[in-house]
């Protein structure tokens, strides 16, 4: 008889599965995106939107995560589904965090900037 051994998949690495367990969630009261794992909030991006001409404009403030859960692409998912957001309700975006400039910075035309 001939045994046939089976390799151990190797283990996921933590940013797969953190992206896989990983929600924002979009709360317009307090006008933030978040970002929950396993129940827990583990990162907000602030905004603030005015409109002024019939033009609404989406002024991200700041992007906030935990410590531990950077290196991850969190918050490059936290900016992404905000941006993507504010393209499709057709606001403008102008952006004050300075992770959410080097964001759109490398991505160009993910979202019509407004003015400075």
């Amino acid at each position: 008889m001939h045994r046939i051994s089976r390799r151990p998949k190797p283990p996921r690495p933590a940013r797969a599965i953190l992206q896989q367990i990983s929600e924002v969630v979009h709360n317009p009261v307090r006008e933030r995106f978040e970002l929950w794992i396993a129940g827990d909030l583990v990162g907000v991006l602030g905004y603030s939107v005015d409109e002024t001409g019939g033009q609404r404009t989406a002024t991200i403030l700041h992007t906030v995560l935990y410590d531990e859960y950077s290196g991850h692409g969190l918050a490059t998912r936290l900016t992404g589904t905000a941006v993507d957001f504010m393209r499709e309700s057709g606001m403008r975006v102008r952006p004050v965090c300075s992770f959410t400039k080097h964001y759109l910075a490398s991505r160009p035309g993910a979202a019509t900037l407004a003015p400075a």
